[in-house]
């Protein structure tokens, strides 16, 4: 099965809180919801404690702050980035006390600063698993998620994200947009999306189809790849061939819409997913 929620709280839950998310989208019929931990984790563990009898069995995921580079030249921002990522793990285990699927931390993983991708690679891998190794030490129930990138001066390349995750036995979360935007428009079609479902079932297995997390809108690129999110239909990215070939691999877990149109464009992505 497949959930579809939003990133961050729908617009037009008034006033904007967290628990008038949970209840506004249980109204509306999405199953899942992104918490957006955009300049800081700003719900505390007590707060998080409150909130989670109120989750509505809505699938929760917490996306960590963007000030994350896991590749800084400055060991203080690698610590800081690290940091980041496991205080979003640790809020988000508190609603995985009340449902095992609400689970999924993801993150940009950084930038390369003009190095060797190889030496960049090493340099991930080595962060990433010492935020695995913590989380288990501490006993935080929560999966890390590296999102595919849309920025060409940032790491995630999907290719990239399959490889780390085969060595490091974690699951990405894929955005197709940034894909598509990465590509510069040239991964924008049934079979180039499909391609891409065909090598993470081949290298990461059935279980990366079976709990697959994934992000959906609109995008604009330049030269560079991304430059920002849009409405669905305000962008030249094939969202309809992303949903076939989710439909056509039969996947479950959760697609997230990071629209500005949120709530109206993640209904829009459900309905016709539906249909096909």
């Amino acid at each position: 099965m497949l959930k579809f929620g939003t990133a961050g709280i729908p617009l037009n839950v008034k006033p904007r809180t967290t628990l008038g998310a949970f209840e506004f989208l249980k109204k509306i019929e999405l199953k899942a919801m992104e918490i957006e931990f955009v300049r800081g984790v700003n719900i505390k563990e007590e707060k998080a404690e409150e909130l989670k009898n109120h989750s509505n069995n809505l699938t929760l995921s917490v996306h960590a702050p963007y000030y994350i580079n896991l590749n800084a030249k400055e060991q203080e921002k690698v610590e800081s980035s690290i940091k980041r990522i496991t205080d979003s793990a640790k809020i988000l285990s508190i609603f995985g006390k009340i449902s095992p699927k609400n689970k999924n931390v993801v993150f940009h993983p950084g930038y390369y600063l003009k190095m060797d991708k190889e030496i960049v690679y090493k340099t991930m891998i080595n962060n990433i698993k010492r935020i695995i190794d913590y989380l288990e030490e501490n006993k935080i129930n929560a999966m890390i998620r590296p999102e595919t990138t849309g920025k060409i001066t940032q790491f995630g390349s999907i290719e990239e994200l399959i490889s780390l995750s085969e060595e490091l036995d974690i699951l990405p979360c894929i955005d197709f947009s940034h894909i598509y935007a990465r590509s510069l428009g040239k991964i924008n079609d049934y079979n180039s999306f499909y391609n891409i479902m065909e090598n993470v079932e081949n290298k990461l297995g059935k279980r990366a189809i079976q709990d697959i997390h994934a992000h959906i809108s609109g995008i604009e690129y330049g030269k560079g790849g991304e430059k920002n999110h849009l409405p669905l239909d305000n962008s030249e990215f094939k969202y309809k061939e992303v949903l076939k070939v989710l439909k056509d691999f039969n996947v479950s877990g959760t697609v997230i819409c990071e629209s500005p149109k949120m709530e109206y464009d993640t209904i829009f992505l459900k309905r016709i997913y539906e249909e096909i």
